[in-house]
């Protein structure tokens, strides 16, 4: 490396930093949120979700192959949207793209590669091998997230912290159903008033 290439290679020290910390940041939504239990099991239920799964399931392999490298090249093009959330707007910011980005694009590049994977592996054992690779090392990171956890658990602070988050969870979800009740009635009572003008 030239000098001039190091010396501007060490100019922004801080905003390296910040990336491989966002970069962590990414690592641990993925292993610890997403695709979040809950959502998933919420999104599969849900008929838009299963009639797309359907039809990735029906597309040719190479179709399938297809759509599941474009959903995944979504998934990486959000980084650069994570960064310049920092940079525009500073770390909250980039921290909830990041979450957005896991539990949005994440869960849609999961679903695509889930419902395309059978044909695909299939036809081409490159992404047979592939496949098999990636399982490894997400099986290795759900080892050392789950010998983590394990840590954090048998810390005297944790059943404290856990109550909190469950207290916390379930005053989310109480005023989420408050807000959407009056969202309801709000809107119920704005068509209605809507009607009556009509006539």
């Amino acid at each position: 490396m030239l000098p001039n290439q190091e010396q501007h290679h060490d100019r922004h020290p801080v905003l390296r930093w910040i990336g491989h910390a966002l970069g962590i940041v990414y690592i641990l939504v993925t292993l610890l949120l997403g695709p979040i239990k809950s959502l998933a099991r919420w999104l599969a239920q849900q008929r838009l979700i299963q009639r797309y799964e359907h039809s990735v399931a029906g597309f040719s392999p190479a179709a399938g192959l297809a759509a599941s490298l474009l959903s995944l090249g979504l998934l990486e093009l959000s980084k650069i949207a994570v960064l310049l959330s920092y940079r525009g707007f500073g770390l909250l910011a980039a921290l909830a793209v990041t979450f957005c980005a896991k539990v949005s694009i994440g869960y849609f590049a999961h679903l695509t590669w889930r419902a395309a994977r059978p044909k695909v592996i299939v036809t081409y054992p490159w992404a047979a091998r592939v496949d098999a690779w990636v399982e490894v090392q997400l099986a290795q990171l759900r080892g050392f997230r789950d010998r983590w956890l394990g840590y954090l658990r048998s810390q005297p602070w944790y059943p404290g912290a856990a109550t909190t988050m469950r207290r916390l969870r379930q005053y989310v979800v109480h005023w989420a159903s408050m807000i959407k009740r009056r969202l309801v009635i709000h809107f119920g009572s704005a068509a209605n008033s809507r009607g009556r003008l009509g006539r």
